[in-house]
């Protein structure tokens, strides 16, 4: 399917507006495309900041649907950064939904802003979070749909920057063709120096010289432009080596660390007019993990752990409430229960409000760290889900991934729920772990009828267990980043046997489609060549492929075809410790010599831990090669 195309008839806010009157009554859910929400911010085009001078204009954009994107914490924080100077003005705009984009399409609006309903074109930076691979065709729908070409090398001096952040940019490489500069690594600094490097350049002229901006931008501590960066490739088609061009600094990008405390935010979020993925007010209580789970890209790229101290956390949740109007909490962490003191928090938070209305929840919970206090704290409001992830379905798999939860654990955690008048405990795990073998596979059945046999012990036939399984994709920056990918065969095979194991009416059993998995598969550990493949998958319609009933298979199998890739090649084959991956030159803070250790170990190959120093001497010898 050709993506139609069309010219931009609608060139100004108040032309968007009048034609929106025509447009939204034809629309599932109008209020993803209104604006006006609490808290959003619509400052002047036209009014001159401070010192006279027009302001920096910043489109912060997730590439999927409002009702995702409007729970996505990180846009909630940068917006409210940004708005917050007087230089700058940002607003927000999402992906729309195929009755939108089609009646975009037949009207010749343009992709707009919610908050003035400016074209998207005429802001100065857009700005892409990128927090989900199979939300890469989304990027490129956006971009044409705003009429900015899609190709970076394309873009002139009239065109706005288009700027890449959020945890998938610790592989750049798959998007390179399409962004002009990422920012790796947190943002709260590194938007405000870009933006005020943008200021500094432009002077008094509508926009500054564009090479000029991406060089002087390039020396900035976590950007990496990719343009200044050759990529060359050996005849069996992995990496033969990345270099630098001249004049660009060297090779390592190091990823911008934040510190947490200094960021207190947001305060003002964004309240929408319609129900989101998570329609709650959120703090996050901590960054980073530390806990070592060789699958978790989290883990690895969000070190350093670091925790907001609890006066701080507190008055956080005391301005949230009462500026959003919220009667839920949630308290996001990679681990919550984890954190000192959580117990203090938790009791704090609920004697805040009164009891009877506001909801406190821990999305993120490990069960050996379930106790019988943060039960009784967190049910003194209203009691919401618990969702529990043991990952795996036996111990020596979760060996393998070094997850270091027992199943004694597990049950106590789920007794320790039931017991407390929860009746749904949710469980999550993963198949297609390497070393996995089908008696892994029917552990994870095993250990969901087990717990639901806890539950029934308490509320008989009312009892429910939750199982979501996904397949395990190997991620960049993790000890798994080498691991073949179990095929789409391979995965039939496993969903069968776990289909067969709980074929129980307290079970609720879901998993992912072989298919998404392989696409973002691909697209986590892909290099630039996978541009090609992204690129001619969305002329044939692709987009929303994170929504399994909008994932087209068949274009994808075209779109790598014709890039000349091979899925095989790019999911089901193992690399080697030695192999150039396309994210090396990306520095998230893990040596190298650390997941190689961690990935031996996982296959049995180092029963102990080796010497650091042999590890940091294969480390230097692949450096010597990549540069």
């Amino acid at each position: 399917m050709e993506v139609p195309q069309f010219n931009h008839t609608f060139s100004t806010p108040q032309a968007i507006e009048r034609a929106l009157d025509v447009i939204l009554p034809l629309v599932q859910k109008p209020a993803r495309y209104a604006g006006g929400e609490l808290n959003s911010v619509a400052k002047d085009w036209r009014e001159r900041r401070a010192d006279g001078r027009a302001r920096v204009s910043l489109a912060l954009i997730y590439p999927d649907v409002y009702d995702i994107g409007m729970s996505n914490l990180g846009i909630q924080i940068l917006y409210e950064i940004v708005n917050r100077d007087d230089r700058f003005l940002c607003e927000r705009a999402y992906a729309p939904w195929v009755d939108m984009e089609a009646q975009l399409r037949r009207f010749g609006v343009p992709l707009y802003s919610l908050e003035t309903k400016q074209p998207l074109r005429d802001f100065d930076v857009l700005g892409f979070s990128l927090a989900y691979e199979l939300d890469y065709t989304n990027v490129l729908n956006i971009l044409d749909l705003a009429g900015v070409p899609l190709r970076a090398a394309e873009r002139g001096p009239d065109d706005p920057i288009v700027l890449a952040g959020g945890s998938n940019t610790t592989n750049p490489e798959p998007l390179s063709d399409f962004v002009d500069l990422y920012l790796i690594g947190e943002g709260e600094e590194g938007v405000i120096e870009l933006l005020e490097l943008y200021d500094r350049l432009r002077g008094d002229r509508h926009r500054p010289d564009r090479q000029a901006f991406l060089r002087a931008a390039a020396q900035i501590e976590g950007v990496y432009v990719p343009s200044f960066y050759t990529v060359e490739y050996d005849d069996d088609g992995t990496i033969a080596r990345v270099y630098p061009k001249d004049g660009v600094p060297a090779l390592t990008i190091k990823k911008r660390v934040a510190d947490l405390v200094d960021f207190a935010l947001p305060t003002h979020p964004v309240v929408p007019f319609i129900e989101t993925v998570h329609d709650r007010a959120a703090i996050e209580i901590m960054r980073g993990c530390g806990r070592g789970c060789r699958f978790c890209q989290a883990d690895m790229i969000y070190r350093p752990r670091r925790v907001r101290p609890r006066e701080q956390i507190i008055q956080m949740a005391d301005t949230l409430l009462r500026n959003t109007g919220y009667s839920e909490l949630s308290l996001l962490s990679l681990s919550s229960a984890d954190i000192k003191h959580i117990d203090l928090v938790l009791q704090d938070t609920v004697e805040l409000f009164d009891d009877e209305t506001l909801t406190i929840s821990l999305p993120s919970t490990r069960v050996d760290a379930f106790n019988v206090e943060l039960a009784e704290l967190v049910e003194r409001g209203k009691r919401s889900g618990l969702t529990f992830a043991p990952e795996a379905g036996t111990e020596r798999m979760r060996e393998v991934i070094h997850k270091g939860v027992s199943e004694a654990e597990t049950l106590r955690a789920a007794e320790l729920a039931y017991s407390r008048g929860w009746r749904t405990i949710k469980l999550y795990f993963m198949i297609g772990l390497p070393a996995e073998q089908p008696e892994d596979v029917a552990g994870i059945a095993h250990l969901a009828r087990q717990v639901l046999e806890v539950g029934r012990r308490f509320h008989g036939k009312s009892a429910r267990v939750t199982v979501g399984v996904s397949t395990m994709v190997p991620k960049p920056h993790t000890p798994f980043q080498w691991a073949a990918q179990a095929s789409r065969e391979e995965i039939l095979s496993k969903v069968a046997i776990l289909r067969e194991g709980m074929r129980d009416r307290g079970l609720r059993f879901s998993w992912h489609d072989p298919e998404s998995s392989a696409v973002e598969c691909v697209l986590s550990r892909g290099d630039r060549r996978t541009g090609k493949a992204i690129l001619e998958a969305w002329r044939r319609g692709a987009r929303f492929d994170a929504w399994s009933d909008h994932l087209s298979w068949d274009a994808w199998l075209a779109g790598m075809e014709l890039a000349g890739l091979d899925f095989r090649f790019c999911t089901t084959r193992e690399k080697d410790v030695h192999e150039i991956l396309p994210w090396d030159h990306v520095d998230v803070g893990v040596p190298r010599w650390h997941l190689v250790a961690q990935w031996r170990r996982a296959r049995g190959l180092d029963p102990e831990p080796r010497k650091r120093e042999r590890y940091v001497l294969l480390h230097q010898e692949e450096a010597v090669a990549v540069r």
